[in-house]
């Protein structure tokens, strides 16, 4: 049986990363990181790992965890 210990993340999961587009410093979690699919000129894809900044909506890309 699974039991929650602390419901706050453990710091040693929690990342942080520069918003581009506004500047803010934005800290995440693995379940905060979103997956899509980008598609080339040449039809060609590539997986895009990114989460969105809560000020400006842009899409800031991240690495998987």
């Amino acid at each position: 049986m699974v039991k929650i210990i602390n419901e706050v993340p453990h710091p040693s999961i929690i990342k942080e990363v520069l918003c581009r587009n506004c500047g803010c410093t934005l800290s995440y979690t693995p379940n905060d990181v979103v997956q899509s699919r980008h598609f080339d000129y040449g039809g060609g894809s590539d997986l895009i790992y990114h989460i969105v900044c809560p000020k400006c909506t842009y899409k800031v890309s991240v690495s998987k965890f």
